[in-house]
């Protein structure tokens, strides 16, 4: 009796591992959907500015990043590529230039600072939940006994995705 119920008890808890891996795995891919979303909304947004204010380098960042979305979109990995992309369009938004257009756009410019601010949360809500799945997968029993099965092990994203101060601009003020 004691060994029967000792097996129902291990059987459980691994039952519950298994299930647990599941539900952060999607929670992973969530996160991942939302991520991908925002950063083609933060191109978006960034597009009309710099086609409004005529600003060449945003345009061209903004180039970069959108060849790059329809591949998220379809399930592509968030790799280096995607990062030093995301990068130079994070850069570009941050120029003087980028900051001058806000004066004769502030509307245009609420929206890229928006949408940015967007980007940031979903960013940190992906790697929180990538962080939570690594730190279970990463356990020895759950190793050992292959719990998580073949999925690849998701990575971070990191990009610069820090907002420039931009309160000093007229009907910008939080």
């Amino acid at each position: 009796m004691v060994v029967v119920a000792l097996v129902v008890a291990i059987a459980t808890y691994l039952t519950w591992l298994a299930l647990r891996l599941d539900r952060l795995a999607a929670r992973v891919a969530a996160a991942r959907g939302g991520l991908v979303t925002q950063l083609v909304a933060r191109a978006q947004a960034a597009g009309v500015l710099a086609e409004r204010a005529a600003l060449s380098d945003l345009a061209d960042s903004v180039a970069r990043v959108r060849a790059i979305h329809p591949v998220l979109l379809a399930g592509g990995p968030l790799d280096r590529g995607v990062e030093l992309a995301e990068n130079a369009l994070s850069r570009s938004l941050r120029s003087g230039e980028v900051a001058a257009a806000g004066q004769r756009f502030p509307a245009e410019l609420h929206s890229v600072d928006s949408e940015a601010a967007r980007v940031a949360l979903a960013r940190q809500f992906h790697n929180d939940a990538v962080r939570d799945l690594r730190a279970l997968a990463g356990r020895r029993l759950v190793r050992v006994l292959h719990l998580a099965g073949r999925r690849p092990t998701p990575g971070y994203f990191e990009i610069d995705d820090a907002l420039p101060a931009r309160g000093d601009l007229p009907g910008l003020a939080s």
